[in-house]
């Protein structure tokens, strides 16, 4: 990972504080699961872990970087678990099923994060930072797993490629599928949009 795209805040090697972190920390994450940007704030986050304001302010810096830490660490748990749904796909399916259930499940995890907080992410994370070179690089934990499928896959229908036409033809990919719902378009998530993105992986997957 690039140092830039880390979200980085003030830690204490002390146990108390370092317990202290923890409470927070765990607070941040349980309200980042709940997808509703209303709660990213402090007032929210001392309320949940039980600290006041300004021990908050003490032990994070910004309250702020706590809930870009931890939207981001859920986003990484559920990237891990889609490749992990890439990686054992049954070989006897062909490239055409691949894509509709690929949909399908990135839809539904995208509806549970909720765009409202892919765009509070977006917006505060590149309004610090502005956009780092290797903001779109969290998807290429897909390309290796991918690759691994295409190559044991017994339909025939998969097309064999390098790692580095995977990785750029699978960034594009998720682009297509992920922005509608980042920008409010109202094609996300619909009839067409899917039928839109299968064709897409169909076409630049498939023989």
């Amino acid at each position: 990972m690039n140092p830039e795209s880390e979200i980085l805040f003030a830690e204490s090697k002390q146990d108390r504080s370092l317990k202290t972190m923890s409470d927070i920390l765990q607070a941040a994450e349980k309200l980042a699961l709940e997808a509703d940007p209303a709660l990213f704030t402090s007032r929210s986050l001392a309320q949940r872990s039980g600290y006041s304001l300004g021990t908050l302010v003490r032990r994070l810096g910004s309250v702020e970087n706590v809930f870009l830490w931890a939207i981001k660490k859920g986003r990484s748990s559920l990237l891990n678990e889609f490749a992990l749904n890439i990686a054992h796909f049954d070989p006897d399916v062909s490239v055409q099923k691949f894509a509709e259930d690929m949909v399908d499940s990135a839809f539904a995890n995208i509806q549970k994060v909720n765009p409202k907080v892919m765009r509070f992410f977006e917006s505060r994370f590149t309004k610090r930072d502005g956009l780092p070179a290797d903001y779109f690089s969290y998807w290429d934990c897909f390309v290796e797993p991918y690759l691994e499928s295409a190559q044991s896959n017994k339909t025939d229908t998969f097309r064999q490629m390098t790692k580095d036409e995977a990785t750029l033809i699978i960034r594009h990919l998720c682009l297509m599928g992920e922005r509608p719902f980042v920008e409010g378009n109202p094609i996300a998530g619909t009839a067409e949009h899917r039928r839109i993105l299968v064709d897409a992986i169909t076409r630049l997957l498939g023989k």
